[in-house]
Parts: structure tokens; C-alpha cells; sequence
């Protein structure tokens, strides 16, 4: 007899880690004016935020980059118009989870020029521990399932012959997020990242994940 059962497994895990996403951009009308700007403010980013807290250049990480030319709807021609070029580099930063240094960071861009875009979100370093915990749970209630419906019908559950599952698709990241309007928000409040190091507590991060077993029963 063959058994086909789902298992869920939950786990909560704490945020340890810190992950600014940064996204310089720069639109002017030249493309060699949009890649000197573009650099000028990646390199001041940098200098200014990055080794004045303890980084190296190398932390920061490159997801994309890209300098493409813009255009604009005519309504008169009928056409679309050449309008400039925009230079667009989106980076990562990662670092173990510090409120001091989280604040000095915030304090750090606020006071930047041509500020990049950035966004804090809260991770855990562990991902593929999280992950065998949580299919080891899904393992263990489908197991349970599997033997609640062999001993319904009289039977005996011998072993686990397939698993199924789509692996690994959940975010390790917590829901709590800091933008860009909040850091820069301290050129006209010079105490708000203090008062969010006291106050703000990210959320444990919820992770799920799901098993198809199939197990035969004699």
C-alpha cells in the first residue's frame, strides 16, 4: 500500500545580520557626464560611509549596473524623444547585526550629498542550518501523518520511498525595514537614529517549508 502525505514544517528564527541595498543613481544629458557623476558619488559613498566605518571598498558588493539612454513620449511627432542618459549601480552591504553601527551608518548617509536610495532589511547568516531544521520538521510530520492513515487502515508503515518538494524558495529576511526617507530624515531631526537604535526591534523571521513523501505500508 503506498501512502502519499504533505509535511509543513515553521521555524522563527532571530535576525543576526544587517543588509543595506544601495542604489546610486545619476541622469544628466551626456553618457560621459552621467558616468563621471555616477562614480564621483559611488566613490564618495565610499570614502564617507564605508571605510569611515570600519569597511573595506570590497564589502560592498555589486548586483547590477547599467548606463542606459532615456527617452520621452512626443505627443506632437508621435515619436519618442532622446532625453539624456541615467546611471544606475545597485550594491549590497552585509554586516552582523549592531544597533551602534546600524545608527552610525544612518547618520552617515543622511549626510551625504546626492544621497543614494538605500534600504535596511534583517537576515540571518545561518541559512542553511534554518533550512535543514525546518525540512526536518516537514520530515517528521509527514512521517506522523504517514502513520496516523497506515494504522487507520491496519497497516504497517515500512519506509519513505520518495521525497518531493520545490527547494529552498523562502526569504531569509525580516519583514522589518528602514528606507532612505527615515535615514535622511536626520538632517532635520538630529536624534532619530538614536531614538530607532533604542526602539526598533526587528521581527523574527518566519520561515515554511514543504514536503510530498510518499511512503509504502504493508
Amino acid at each position: 500500500m503506498e501512502i502519499i502525505v504533505q509535511g509543513e514544517g515553521t521555524g522563527y528564527f532571530t535576525p543576526n545580520e544587517v543588509i543595506l541595498n544601495i542604489h546610486f543613481t545619476i541622469k544628466g544629458y551626456t553618457y560621459e557626464e552621467v558616468l563621471r557623476e555616477g562614480t564621483k558619488n559611488v566613490e564618495v559613498f565610499v570614502e564617507e560611509l564605508l571605510l569611515k566605518n570600519n569597511f573595506k571598498k570590497e564589502d560592498m558588493k555589486t548586483r547590477n549596473f547599467v548606463i542606459r539612454e532615456d527617452t520621452k513620449y512626443n505627443k506632437i511627432t508621435g515619436q519618442y524623444d532622446h532625453d539624456g542618459y541615467s546611471f544606475n549601480q545597485m550594491a549590497s552591504l552585509k554586516f552582523d547585526y549592531d544597533k551602534e553601527l546600524m545608527a552610525n551608518i544612518m547618520v552617515s548617509i543622511s549626510k551625504l550629498d546626492n544621497a543614494p536610495m538605500c534600504q535596511i532589511q534583517f537576515g540571518i547568516k545561518e541559512e542553511d542550518a534554518c533550512r535543514r531544521s525546518i525540512l526536518a520538521k516537514a520530515y517528521k510530520a509527514a512521517e506522523m501523518q504517514a502513520e496516523a492513515i497506515a494504522e487507520a487502515a491496519g497497516k504497517t508503515l515500512k519506509s519513505c520511498q520518495k521525497v518531493d518538494f520545490q527547494p529552498f524558495t523562502t526569504d531569509y529576511v525580516s519583514r522589518a525595514r528602514i528606507d532612505s526617507d527615515v535615514m535622511y530624515a536626520e538632517k532635520a531631526y538630529h536624534g532619530i537614529a538614536q531614538t530607532i537604535v533604542n526602539t526598533f526591534t526587528p521581527e523574527d523571521i518566519e520561515v515554511s517549508e514543504t514536503l510530498y513523501c510518499l511512503w509504502i505500508c504493508e
